[in-house]
């Protein structure tokens, strides 16, 4: 839950640099994908959940036509005025740049603003501070410029900013499940159908402990766009061949021999399957049977290394250690690949142990120190008054 403290503190903060009180603050938090990975953005399964960090953006409206942004964690600004040629510089600057152009563009904003950003979603380590940040600052956009824009059009405006400023062909995993999550819940999210559903996230005794193999994730951009396009033509190749296959989802296991490049069978048999196993752990959660849950997440993360090969040295050996713990029910790699995180199901009270063993035999292996958080299931995106 986001405390009286922080936004005290956020309130504070905005006053001190503006010498005025923000009008409201829009809160968007990270979040976490349980399973349903490199699924998104070819129209499959997934199943996230918003977790207990926050971007917050404090805004009051100015009397002319400026717009000035600053970054607390950044320690950097931005400040712009409408219609003003600007070139952002650094990727913080283009999301907010980003979702500035893509609301003028929509109604030309009558006024200016002041925006301050803060928060405590990790950077870089696969848990979405970018969404978080797009869908904190298009929120307050939304409330600034009483747009009466709906919760599912500011995310797809989100991933426009993703689409024309970042040049990332992204999918809307993380902006769905930073706004749409609900406390102690999973989202089922079915990217086809462009809707969701809930399945309880009440694990007993068990947490979501993640794994953060503070590897850089360089290749991450590159080798996402190279995925999206060897699906894409993968899907184009079978339509030649299945006249009932139309869409990602109409593709079978059964189809997959037929494409001649044994990378893209590798490729889409992820995808197959991956779909599969988000419908299977949402039977599993409904049974209760965390034991199977577990497996499919390991499963994923075998199929993730295997076949749409996104993994790494320091990921396939983080995984590896924690499921030879009895205490540890699953992990597998979480986001886009190439480093980032891993995602581990945890007996709570084993929790402690599990983090410091980790930590030990990661840095025996790679003299490299882990960084390790537990997390759990909270309310997507909102806007608070002040």
């Amino acid at each position: 839950m986001i405390t009286e403290k922080n936004l005290t503190e956020a309130e504070q903060l905005f006053t001190n640099v503006f010498k005025t009180e923000p009008a409201f603050i829009s809160k968007a938090p990270g979040r976490i994908n349980i399973i349903g990975e490199h699924t998104d953005y070819n129209f499959g399964l997934s199943m996230p959940c918003a977790i207990n960090r926050w971007i917050l953006v404090s805004f009051s409206p100015r009397n002319d036509n400026r717009m000035h942004v600053i970054s607390h964690d950044f320690h950097e600004q931005l400040e712009i005025g409408m219609d003003e040629p600007y070139t952002p510089d650094n990727d913080w600057k283009k999301y907010v740049y980003g979702c500035i152009e893509i609301i003028s563009a929509l109604k030309k904003p009558e006024h200016g603003f002041n925006a301050f950003i803060q928060g405590n979603v990790p950077v870089g380590s696969g848990v979405s501070s970018s969404a978080a940040l797009e869908v904190a600052f298009m929120n307050g956009l939304n409330e600034l410029y009483n747009l009466q824009l709906d919760r599912l059009a500011i995310i797809k405006l989100c991933q426009r900013v993703e689409h024309e400023y970042l040049h990332v062909k992204s999918g809307l995993l993380d902006q769905y499940a930073s706004q749409f999550s609900k406390a102690n819940n999973f989202l089922v999210l079915d990217f086809q159908q462009m809707s969701h559903r809930y399945v309880s996230a009440a694990l007993e005794n068990h947490c979501w402990v993640l794994c953060n193999s503070m590897v850089a994730r360089t290749l991450a951009g590159s080798k996402y766009t190279e995925r999206v396009e060897e699906t894409q033509q993968a899907l184009k190749e079978l339509k030649t061949y299945f006249p009932e296959v139309k869409h990602f989802r109409d593709i079978k296991e059964a189809h997959i021999p037929a494409l001649k490049n044994p990378v893209h069978q590798k490729r889409i048999k992820h995808y197959v399957l991956e779909n599969k196993r988000v419908e299977d752990s949402v039977l599993a959660l409904q049974k209760n049977d965390l034991t199977r849950f577990g497996a499919l997440l390991s499963a994923s993360h075998i199929s993730l290394r295997d076949l749409y090969e996104v993994s790494c040295t320091e990921i396939d050996f983080l995984m590896g250690q924690a499921v030879l713990l009895p205490y540890c029910l699953g992990s597998r790699i979480m986001g886009g690949g190439f480093g980032g995180c891993t995602i581990n199901l945890v007996e709570k009270d084993k929790a402690k142990e599990f983090s410091t063993h980790i930590k030990s035999v990661y840095k025996k292996q790679f003299n490299r120190n882990a960084e390790i958080n537990e997390y759990h299931a909270v309310d997507g995106a909102s806007i608070i008054l002040v």
